[in-house]
């Protein structure tokens, strides 16, 4: 027999509250979930107990305040909308119960809504949920532990005396019965009848299998609220490297900035007009680049031609000093007429003049021998 069971709560504000750091969360439930899971028998309840020590699942029907000492898998769950949900548990192998919890994940304090019904092989639960909120769906393995009082004990040949093995279940919400859940966004149908399928609801806007559909974990721009500026391929997100693997461009905004293969080889990041790929050996500074003029011996190679201009070294020889080419200085022999004093070997060169000494010259010479000779006659006469 399918249980139905309604809850109303009043609409609540956003919450960050969690269950205890022991209870396994073991996903998150979204309203085009359909989820086939198992409880481990063996495992320990870490939300259940005994209702004196105010840790029984307090809500439930037909039978509430039930003491709960079997495991469980726990999921949360957020609201897209504002009404109710209508939450399937099906193909049951033994007797299980369903639970939802508000965000203090509080069997007792914050049970809202169970289904204790007999076991059947379907059963469901109903309640309002409040947009933004999230709660909690406890899948209890009460034919595991209560062997005695199960409907179906989960055991091998369904007596409290057989051999317990893992339940199995699955999860599911019927979206056409749920106004907070109003369209199912991945079966291809209108569920809720407004022209919009799947996807293209805006009720679907909320889930990431319509706002991240590559699967890098950021939402869409637009209607989906995120900054993936490509949805479609999730090598584009925020902070995603730019270019290729070798550091070229690829011509696409990997990191949704708004600027296309920056600081890739491709991207001129200094502004001088030249890319790495154009040759510019310094693509930080732009005073570096093919076109610049290159400063001498500054160890820096501004023309990017491989090295740094060097000044050459002086290669021309030393000034020519040799004389030998020039005029012998004059002699300084100041003898008589044929006396060759300033001859340094001491002999008198025959025909050797030494003009240059005597007083005046040649002439000079010449006219004090005819003055000497005109003496030399007046004496004899």
């Amino acid at each position: 027999m399918l249980s139905v069971l309604t809850l109303a709560l009043a609409a609540a504000s956003v919450s960050q509250a969690s269950c205890p750091a022991d209870v396994t969360v073991h996903g998150a439930l979204t309203c085009s979930s359909s989820f086939a899971g198992t409880v481990a028998a063996a495992a320990d309840s870490k939300l259940g107990g005994e209702c004196s020590d105010s840790a029984c699942y307090s809500c439930g029907e037909p039978f509430a305040n039930e003491n709960q000492v079997a495991s469980e898998a726990v999921y949360s769950f957020e609201c897209q909308l504002a009404g109710t949900v209508t939450m399937l548990i099906t193909d049951l192998t033994c007797d299980l119960d369903i639970y939802v919890l508000d965000d203090s994940c509080d069997p007792y304090g914050g049970c809202l809504m169970g289904s204790t019904a007999p076991y059947d092989v379907d059963d469901s639960v109903e309640f309002e949920c409040a947009p933004g909120q999230v709660y909690y769906v406890v899948v209890e393995a009460y034919g595991t532990a209560h062997l005695e009082d199960a409907s179906g004990p989960c055991t091998d040949d369904g007596t409290a005396t057989g051999t317990v093995y893992d339940p199995g279940y699955t999860l599911s919400f019927d979206v056409s019965a749920s106004t907070g859940c109003a369209e199912d966004c991945d079966d291809g149908l209108d569920n809720d009848l407004d022209g919009d399928v799947d996807c293209d609801d805006s009720d679907c806007w909320v889930e990431d299998l319509c706002c991240d559909t590559d699967g890098d974990g950021y939402r869409a721009e637009g209607d989906c609220g995120g900054d993936d500026c490509d949805d479609t391929n999730p090598y584009v997100h925020p902070g995603a490297p730019e270019g290729d693997a070798s550091g070229d461009g690829t011509g696409v905004d990997n990191d949704c900035d708004g600027t296309v293969d920056e600081g890739t080889n491709d991207y001129d990041d200094d502004g001088d007009g030249f890319t790495e790929n154009d040759g510019d050996c310094d693509d930080g500074d732009a005073s570096v680049n093919p076109d610049a003029t290159d400063i001498p011996d500054n160890g820096i190679d501004e023309d990017c031609d491989g090295s740094d201009t060097t000044t050459p070294e002086d290669t021309q020889p030393p000034e020519d000093t040799d004389t030998s080419d020039t005029e012998p200085p004059e002699s300084d022999d100041t003898g008589p007429v044929g006396d060759d004093t300033g001859d340094d070997d001491g002999k008198d060169g025959f025909g050797v003049c030494n003009c240059s000494a005597a007083p005046g010259g040649l002439l000079g010479g010449s006219l004090m021998g005819l003055f000497a000779l005109g003496l030399a006659v007046r004496r004899r006469s």
